[in-house]
């Protein structure tokens, strides 16, 4: 049972102070996993998520320098020449020669970027048991699962968990003076994405035309009362459903229309609409109004927290290549829509003051095989490259160029990066998601596993440093009502060693299974004097506490199970 599951049933408890053998207690009140802190910084912070549908070609769009050669003969006509007014663009030499790519030539605005430390490129992103199924393989991206663990019929997705715990009791609480604006948008499509599902309830997002006000004039025109009341039944669940809905699409109809007119985009930044030269396929750009949008709504005062922008086309089975001009083609036309929009977003945020609050990232459901097809294209692949942009970007490359001479099947072996360390990272330190938050998210396992995405730090207008890694701490995640707490020392109850103690004590717990916990001391006013993050494994447990700063008195010990399990209390006192 999953811990939203488990608050469910105790949510009709009382609020009052519980107590534990006399002593009062507000289980996990201000603790530092369920406090609301104001750290405006944090919370005005957005991300854009890019989908390239379709299998995007790591290899045609990061060339391996090193391996120049292998990679020509693999792709002797879609390959991109190093040599011409067409080359390949060497993104970074002061790399190892091993690390060093080229960029394909109608990538100049993400090379721009680049250079003005912009971009963080992370190689061959996938996860275990890859799926080369469209289909299946997105689900997998948008639900956090791998090929392993994905369910035949998926529930929720991973922005969908984050949102939905970020923004409690959505719709009924929402719009609010805090939060105006849907938790999530998205653009390119009539269904909204299975990625702002959520396990019970309407998802944590709408889908948009590109122009607010054409969507807030088409919602004004379809009238009628809705329903008030539900036959007990599939058929009454599902009108309950596209009831609530409707209702939610109404609310922010206008907010939304009334943020895209109080917006704009900068003077002098074009938002190409047309590939430079005829590529008999992709020629207009499907990226740039999207994009377009979400920075004018961004400057019009959106605090959405999610936009969802998409591309298609990148199932480049035929054409990826042209014979006689390699480098043109279908491929070339999407990878110049990608960066030429996304290099007019981050200059339209720029000139508008608002690119410390945006943080953009791409995602494809797979890679292409090494090799071309005999249609100058490539079939479905495996691991992909991912990239992030945005100031507050530690800019480089995580990972180094694939061995294109170790294959199997015509693709690379393996993955460097599981796309999840990827996300994870963006949660917890662009978006401030504390480990509690992750847990909802069902991303804790990879929170040891972050990488260098984000800067450390930058130097603002008035000379001030601040920091661009988000603090945990500013994660408003709501409190939780207080609970029955377990007492006694059966198997599964704590211990603790020597009581009194002055200087540490060490806690003692029996457990079943791998599980992560929090670790808390609280005082006869349930607040939490100190707080540690552990991981129990099957079998006896033991942690030591500083207790050094903590006042001689009585406190208790409690022990908070993550994804499941009764909590542990024990007494403690101090001396």
């Amino acid at each position: 049972m999953r811990r939203r599951e488990f608050l469910k049933g105790i949510l009709p408890m009382t609020l009052a102070p519980l107590a534990l053998n006399g002593i009062p207690l507000r289980v996990m009140g201000r603790s530092f996993l369920t406090s609301s802190f104001t750290c405006d910084e944090i919370n005005d912070r957005a991300l854009v998520i890019i989908q390239l549908h379709g299998g995007n070609d790591g290899l045609n769009t990061l060339i391996p320098v090193d391996q120049y050669g292998v990679y020509r003969n693999h792709r002797p006509v879609i390959g991109v020449p190093a040599t011409g007014l067409r080359r390949y663009l060497d993104l970074d030499t002061t790399l190892p020669v091993a690390d060093q790519v080229g960029l394909h030539p109608d990538m100049t605005g993400i090379k721009d970027l680049y250079d003005r430390g912009m971009v963080r490129i992370i190689q061959q992103c996938g996860y275990p048991s890859m799926n080369g199924s469209h289909f299946r393989g997105t689900d997998i991206w948008l639900t956090g699962k791998d090929g392993d663990t994905m369910p035949e019929h998926p529930d929720s997705g991973w922005w969908g968990r984050y949102l939905n715990h970020k923004y409690p009791n959505y719709p009924n609480e929402y719009p609010n003076p805090a939060m105006q604006d849907p938790p999530g948008l998205e653009f390119g499509s009539h269904i909204i994405s299975l990625g702002f599902h959520r396990q019970v309830g309407i998802p944590m997002g709408l889908t948009l035309s590109n122009d607010p006000s054409d969507f807030h004039t088409f919602v004004s025109g379809v009238g009628g009362a809705l329903p008030g009341s539900f036959p007990a039944s599939e058929y009454g669940d599902e009108l309950r459903y596209i009831v609530e809905v409707e209702r939610s699409t109404n609310v922010y109809a206008q907010r939304l229309s009334t943020l895209f007119n109080a917006g704009t985009n900068a003077v002098g930044i074009t938002y190409p609409e047309t590939y430079h030269t005829t590529a008999g396929s992709h020629y207009y750009n499907q990226l740039s109004p999207q994009l377009r949008t979400v920075a004018r709504l961004l400057s019009g005062g959106s605090k959405t927290k999610i936009f969802l922008v998409r591309m298609g086309g990148f199932d480049t089975h035929a054409n990826q290549g042209i014979p006689d001009k390699p480098s043109f083609g279908g491929h070339g036309a999407l990878l110049y829509h990608l960066s030429e929009a996304v290099r007019a977003f981050q200059n339209d945020l720029e000139a508008q003051g608002l690119a410390d609050r945006v943080l953009t990232v791409t995602f494809s459901e797979f890679g292409r095989q090494v090799g071309e097809n005999g249609t100058f294209g490539t079939d479905h692949g495996a691991a992909a490259p991912m990239l992030v942009f945005g100031r507050g970007v530690r800019p480089g490359i995580s990972g180094t160029n694939p061995n294109l001479s170790n294959l199997n099947n015509n693709n690379i072996v393996g993955y460097q990066h599981d796309y999840r360390r990827v996300f994870t990272t963006i949660l917890q330190d662009w978006l401030g998601a504390n480990n509690g938050t992750l847990d909802e998210v069902e991303f804790y396992p990879f929170s040891g596993q972050k990488l260098p995405l984000i800067h450390d730090a930058y130097t603002d207008a008035s000379g001030n440093t601040v920091n661009y890694i988000a603090d945990t701490a500013c994660d408003p995640t709501p409190e939780l009502p207080a609970l029955k707490i377990e007492t006694g020392l059966d198997a599964a109850a704590v211990s603790l060693y020597p009581n009194p103690a002055s200087d540490a004590v060490t806690v003692s717990v029996k457990w079943d299974r791998l599980q992560p916990a929090t670790l808390c001391i609280l005082d006869l006013q349930g607040r939490i004097v100190r707080a540690e993050e552990v991981r129990l494994y099957g079998g006896e447990n033991t942690h030591q506490i500083d207790l050094s700063g903590i006042s001689s008195g009585q406190y208790v010990v409690q022990l908070h199970p993550r994804g499941g399990g009764a909590l542990r209390s024990q007494k403690l006192l101090v001396r």
